[in-house]
């Protein structure tokens, strides 16, 4: 695949590090000195104006299968696309974090009547309010994915004292029909198990099943569910779509916003949802509103310091799950490390979205697990042979979680038999692309070896 990025920032970086080893990669930006951050990829750095068709063409967007603009810009963005589809690339996106350009574009044929066509136009906020919905949505999660249709899910706990499944080896675990354990995360480092791993207090666990199976994991760690309720710190775009899609699910939401006009803004919009105005990181404010009786906290200020304070604020309150937004992926890690439930960043979520949608040759990219692991869809070749799993193995460093063949979800185990054009979903790490790839070929081939 031909891919031209416009954009040599963190998203643009981070979907080069993804795809470059397989793919040809171009990156133009306008900033020259950026080119040494792709110093140790294989793909092309060039200097040029993304709106420019003259430098589009010597990046070789006319020839591009898929042209991507991801600057800071939404309207470079735009324009770029735009540009670019008028040249001959044959799939655009932009990324944007305006709404009115998602509007715009969503009437996709109005906009081509007049000669303006963009494939697919992508708001990472708006991506990040759904994930965070959906972890808000299943108590004590940490995170939550959703695969084929819902048919396959997965989900992420910290094991605390008194939770199932501790201290006893994966291969004697009782787990709901449906279900294994897909990895887990301990301190630094992702495991991918095998039988003889056992889970400890302050690991945090990974589960992939069918959903009925992981239903009744949920049911394990949450045995009551009740109306819960959530603070949101934070009134701009992400923290309103959260607000407005809890409310929908039935939360009692309370949101913390600073500025005056804001404020009143989003009590008109909000009417069901308690509106405050005040600074999230004041500790007088959170405890005279009672933040400790919140069943989550979601941080999603502009600001990675004043998201960073407010979770800490909000897990010595006592807070059980505390969500946070946090703007640069390099901070992630720090979140995590100083014991944040689930820190979220937009950028990372709509790079997954990216790899989703490009569809690239027979392995797509699902979800990214801790920014360690990743789950991918594979499709076991149809020229292979049938084979048992326990006679097939798994790629090297993965594992198998689920199988979707048709409309059915299997878990696998030993003795499940892979047939050809079975949808395999893989739990991998993300420099073992060309493992798995190799692993399809052999089998393509008739060899297990």
């Amino acid at each position: 695949m031909n891919l031209v990025l416009v954009g040599g920032g963190e998203i643009g970086a981070q979907i080069a590090a993804a795809l470059h080893r397989s793919h040809n990669v171009t990156i133009l930006d306008l900033e020259e000195g950026r080119g040494e951050a792709f110093e140790h990829l294989d793909v092309r750095f060039m200097r040029g104006n993304g709106a420019d068709p003259d430098d589009l063409r010597s990046a070789g967007a006319d020839k591009a299968d898929a042209f991507i603009a991801c600057t800071l810009n939404d309207d470079i963005n735009v324009l770029a696309c735009l540009a670019g589809k008028g040249i001959g690339a044959k799939e655009t996106m932009a990324f944007v974090t305006r709404q009115r350009y998602v509007d715009a574009f969503r009437q996709r044929g109005a906009m081509e009547s007049i000669g303006l066509t963009i494939d697919r136009v992508l708001w990472p906020q708006r991506t990040l309010a759904r994930q965070i919905v959906e972890i808000v949505r299943v108590p004590r999660a940490l995170d939550t994915a959703s695969f084929a249709g819902d048919r396959v899910k997965m989900v992420e706990y910290r094991m605390e004292e008194g939770d199932p499944f501790l201290e006893v080896s994966l291969a004697r675990l009782k787990l709901p029909e449906g279900v294994l354990v897909v990895g887990i995360v301990r301190e630094e480092d992702f495991v991918i198990p095998t039988g003889e791993n056992v889970l400890h207090i302050g690991d945090k666990a990974v589960f992939m099943g069918t959903a009925d199976g992981i239903r009744r994991v949920e049911g394990r760690f949450a045995p009551s569910r009740k109306r819960q309720r959530v603070s949101v710190i934070g009134g701009g775009n992400v923290g309103f779509m959260v607000a407005e899609e809890l409310l929908e699910y039935g939360a009692d939401v309370t949101i913390i916003e600073q500025g005056e006009a804001r404020s009143e803004k989003l009590a008109a919009l909000l009417p069901k949802a308690l509106v405050l105005r005040g600074d999230g990181t004041d500790l007088e404010l959170l405890e005279q509103e009672r933040i400790e009786d919140s069943d989550v906290v979601v941080a999603v200020t502009s600001d990675d310091a004043a998201n960073l304070l407010i979770s800490l604020l909000g897990k010595q309150l006592g807070v059980p799950k505390v969500i946070t937004r946090v703007g640069y992926a390099r901070n992630r890690r720090l979140f995590e490390r100083v014991g944040i439930d689930a820190p979220l960043t937009p950028r990372t979520a709509a790079v997954q979205e990216v790899l989703n949608w490009l569809k690239l040759d027979e392995v797509d990219h699902l979800a990214t697990i801790e920014d360690r692991a990743e789950v991918m869809e594979v499709t076991y070749p149809r020229k292979a042979k049938a084979g048992k799993v326990s006679e097939l193995g798994s790629p090297p460093r993965s594992l198998i979680g689920a199988i979707l063949r048709g409309h059915r979800a299997i878990v696998p185990r030993g003795d499940t038999t892979i047939q050809p054009g079975d949808h395999l979903f893989l739990i991998t790490t993300p420099d073992n692309v060309d493992a798995v790839e190799a692993w399809l070929e052999r089998h393509e081939r008739g060899s297990t070896f």
